[in-house]
């Protein structure tokens, strides 16, 4: 056994562990009084248990790209500012703590709630689905799943079809920092972020929440600059406003003036006016009572009428044997026109 992980370690996929394929060769003999018999190993083929590997991942991925849900998570919408934190991993790790260092390093508050979790062994894809299934939209704005480097066999446990989908089926998105710089497995293809370890996803959420923080700040100065200019505008038309207020004021006081000057010229005519009519008023009551009647009558005159009443004016108007009316002063007396 321990020549077998030798070799798988050797190789690069790790310690040898239950549900693992191998191909190995070797002899066959019986031991000792009891006839027991032994296994005595040559050599193993890592590319066999390699491949198999390879083959399962493919498989899943086949599967859940048919139903879709590979790339369900990838649908869900990327917070423009995840501060609350989902974390599953080995509490007390190193990767744990390289990656919550990324986020405590930087200058936000970010809210980290952690899955404690083992990530490799027989219950590990069991252990890893739970935690991943702990966190709804309402506590954390997204999950991060991370474990730090290890063999191939170490990391198998998140190609199985459990983890990745538990991955495809988180309500929030997910960020993976899984294994060294080279290692992809079936959780990352099925996360909404995938980052090459448990570092590079802590900063890049730090990353996220900065260029966020940046594009306020941004936009803080571009109001303030804004703003003042605005100011600066409302400034200026607020002065010749003011200035234009107190021409107007200027103007009305001149209008005011006018209007005076126009009133009392205006009662100066009208009074001059009244005045002459009243004198022409006088002069013909003069006129008019200088033609009265009464007073004509009064200084001699008579008034001669025909019978039809019309005011006889000359003497061509009658004929001899006509009766006319004469008026005087006093009365009236009939009259009967002769010859000559």
């Amino acid at each position: 056994m321990a020549d077998m992980d030798r070799l798988l370690g050797d190789s690069g996929l790790g310690r040898l562990r239950d549900g693992v394929d191998i191909e190995a060769r070797g002899t066959i003999g019986v031991a000792g009084r009891n006839s027991a018999i032994r296994l005595s190993l040559l050599e193993i083929d890592p590319a066999f248990t390699a491949g198999r590997l390879a083959l399962g991942r493919a498989e899943v991925i086949r599967r859940m790209i048919g139903d879709g849900s590979l790339a369900a998570n990838k649908h869900l919408s990327i917070p423009l500012v995840p501060l609350r934190v989902g974390l599953v991993t080995s509490r007390g790790s190193a990767a744990h703590g390289d990656f919550t260092d990324q986020l405590r390093r930087s200058s936000f508050r970010f809210s980290i709630k952690t899955v404690h979790t083992i990530v490799q062994g027989d219950a590990a894809a069991e252990r890893l689905a739970e935690g991943m299934g702990r966190f709804t939209p309402d506590t954390v704005d997204m999950v991060a799943l991370i474990r730090g480097g290890g063999s191939k066999l170490d990391l198998a446990v998140f190609d199985t079809e459990m983890v990745a989908r538990a991955v495809s089926t988180t309500p929030v998105p997910v960020i993976t920092g899984i294994g060294h710089d080279m290692d992809r497995t079936v959780a990352d293809e099925a996360a909404a972020i995938a980052e090459k370890t448990p570092s590079a996803a802590g900063e890049w959420l730090v990353t996220r929440v900065r260029e966020f923080a940046d594009r306020i700040d941004r936009a803080r100065v571009h109001i303030r600059r804004e703003g003042r200019s605005a100011l600066q505008r409302h400034r200026q038309v607020l002065r010749r406003t003011a200035s234009d207020i107190v021409g107007g004021a200027a103007t009305l006081r001149r209008q005011e003036d006018l209007l005076h000057r126009l009133g009392n010229d205006v009662a100066g005519s009208a009074r001059l006016v009244v005045t002459e009519q009243r004198t022409r008023l006088t002069a013909l009551g003069e006129w008019f009572s200088a033609v009265d009647l009464e007073r004509t009558l009064q200084r001699g005159f008579a008034i001669a009428t025909a019978e039809d009443g019309t005011v006889v004016k000359s003497v061509g108007q009658v004929s001899p044997g006509d009766r006319l009316s004469i008026r005087l002063v006093d009365g009236t007396v009939s009259v009967e026109v002769s010859g000559e």
